[in-house]
Order: structure tokens, then C-alpha cells, then sequence
């Protein structure tokens, strides 16, 4: 499935392969930040040593940014963006993860804003509509 990507996030994916020297399989831009989608075990390339890469990326771009490891499965996935997941269940179109009540705020973020982005990554990737924390 070909994943359709506005003009701006085209240009943020060319400055972070060009600093990071990684691949990216999709990204999202939204008002606070930019989230990128890396191959799996790539992560730590494009973060750097103390985030030294991925602070000067977020300079560039004037922006905050996150990174994702992509996964063909689902529960890696899920676990990839949420670390504090116990338990990924992945029913029909429906992802719920278990994590402690400490980190629900933390995964949900500002007005939801965290979880939307990783609803979406999920959604393009694996046609999945809802993510639900226990």
C-alpha cells in the first residue's frame, strides 16, 4: 500500500535522511512536532549518541521530533512506540494495550496528541481504527 505524503513532510523526511543517514518509511507532521517512521533497528542511528543527531534534526526543522521503529507486526509495533506496553491485544480493526496508570498520561500526551499520532501511524500501516489503553 502506497502511503501519500503532503510537500512538507516530503522535505522534512530529505533533512532527516540527509543528517541522519536513515531510511524513512513514513512520516507525520502535526502542530506540535514531526514523527518519523524508521526501518526497524534504526532508531538509535537516528537519535544518536545523547540525542545528539535527533536534536540537531528538531533544530532544523524548527520543530520537536520523534521517532518510531516500523515493524511488520503489529504488537511489535505498538510495543515500539508505547515501551511501557505490558500487553498488546490486536483484534479486527482494534489495538488495546495494557500499561501501568503512571505512563497512561504520558502515552495519551497533550490533548491527546500522542496517541493520535500513533492511531494514524497504525491506521496506514495495518488499516487499524482504534487504540485503546487499559
Amino acid at each position: 500500500m502506497a502511503i501519500k505524503l503532503e510537500t512538507q513532510n516530503i522535505r522534512d523526511i530529505a533533512v532527516f535522511e540527509r543528517v541522519t543517514k536513515v531510511h524513512v518509511k513514513d512520516c507525520i507532521r502535526d502542530e506540535s512536532g514531526v514523527y518519523f517512521m524508521v526501518e526497524k533497528g534504526k532508531s538509535g542511528l537516528a537519535i544518536g549518541r545523547n540525542g545528539a543527531v535527533i536534536k540537531s534534526v528538531s533544530k532544523m526543522l524548527g520543530k520537536t521530533v520523534k521517532v518510531f521503529e516500523f515493524s511488520q507486526n503489529i504488537e511489535e509495533m505498538v510495543k515500539s512506540m508505547i515501551p511501557a506496553a505490558k500487553n498488546v491485544d490486536v483484534a479486527n480493526d482494534a489495538v488495546t494495550v495494557t500499561l501501568p496508570s503512571s505512563e497512561r498520561s504520558v502515552v495519551i500526551g497533550r490533548s491527546g496528541r500522542n496517541i493520535k499520532i500513533m492511531k494514524e501511524f497504525l491506521n496506514r500501516h495495518f488499516k487499524i481504527n482504534y487504540l485503546r489503553l487499559r
